[in-house]
């Protein structure tokens, strides 16, 4: 259900995503006033540490957010804050500095409930890196585990094609605002009503930006329960998302290349740091036997000790 009440907030100038969690927090402590009473008024904003300007800004963007609520409306687009009952579980159990306090979402939301294992990989991704990632997605489409990544070039949208292919689902975390996606080639005849899942952080038209990926990652790994990391350099996009799933204790798995590879030279690293390794069998079919175990054990802390390694 979009709420207009958080539009205000995330819209206002100088608030944002800080703004909201700090509402939900003293809603959570049992505050006497509903959220769309403390956003109405700029006294019960203050007296909770909002900004008296911000607060002001707030209760001036009732128009902006309603003009917004429309753009929602018609291009079917729903929303869910932190303060939802709802809200995914997994996302709550990141560090609070990466929960993004609102998600767009416009596709099947109930493939959520499912099981997710997130794919994260480079854009300049190996042919054999290609050929695992297709096969892995394909593997867990179908036994009815959603596949979710990035929407970008290379491993993302090959774990998303695959799985689609193979008749399962995917979940397309995006990187920009919800009403500037646009559907790509390689997965546009394969979607229908029930398949998929785009969800996006962001405002609704924002653009994308490097740093936004960066914030991507985190959602990326709060909605999976499990990473399986196809080919890592030591920087960028899928190393930062490498570290942040050992450092939120999400089962990592990253392939482990007989030869050394160019693009895939953090995958050595994150072995040696509590990521489990990802082998094939004499045809060179990824071996997920691990994977499916921690998605039945729950991601139990005794199972993945190794997680908490220090990567320092």
């Amino acid at each position: 259900m979009i709420n207009c009440d958080v539009l205000k907030v995330i819209m206002a100038k100088g608030s944002g995503d800080s703004n909201l969690k700090r509402i939900s927090k003293y809603i959570r402590n049992g505050s006497p006033y509903s959220f769309s009473e403390i956003c109405s008024s700029q006294q019960i904003m203050c007296s909770i540490g909002i900004n008296q300007e911000v607060a002001r800004n707030i209760c001036e963007s009732k128009e902006k957010a309603l003009i917004l609520q429309e753009q929602l409306y018609n291009n079917e687009v729903d929303m869910l804050w932190i303060g939802d009952d709802n809200y995914p579980t997994g996302l709550r159990k990141l560090d609070m500095g990466n929960i993004p306090a609102v998600l767009f979402y416009k596709g099947n939301y109930n493939l959520l409930k499912n099981k997710c294992v997130g794919f994260t990989g480079s854009r300049k991704v190996s042919e054999s890196g290609i050929r695992i990632t297709d096969s892995s997605a394909r593997q867990l489409s179908s036994d009815g585990i959603a596949v979710v990544s990035g929407y970008a070039k290379g491993v993302d949208i090959t774990a998303h094609r695959a799985a689609l292919q193979s008749g399962g689902s995917t979940i397309f975390v995006i990187v920009e605002g919800i009403l500037k996606n646009r559907i790509k080639s390689e997965v546009k005849e394969l979607l229908d009503d029930k398949n998929h899942l785009f969800v996006s952080q962001f405002l609704p038209n924002l653009t994308w930006s490097a740093s936004n990926a960066m914030k991507r990652n985190n959602t990326i790994i709060g909605l999976a329960d499990a990473m399986i990391l196809i080919e890592s350099g030591m920087e960028g996009g899928t190393f930062n998302a490498g570290e942040q799933s050992l450092k939120n204790r999400k089962p990592l798995f990253v392939v482990e290349y007989g030869v050394s590879k160019p693009t895939a030279e953090g995958n050595t690293f994150f072995l040696q740091h509590g990521g489990v390794p990802i082998r094939g069998d004499k045809n060179g079919k990824p071996i997920l036997k691990r994977v499916y175990s921690a998605l039945e054990q729950n991601e139990t802390e005794e199972s993945y000790e190794q997680l908490s390694f220090n990567l320092g």
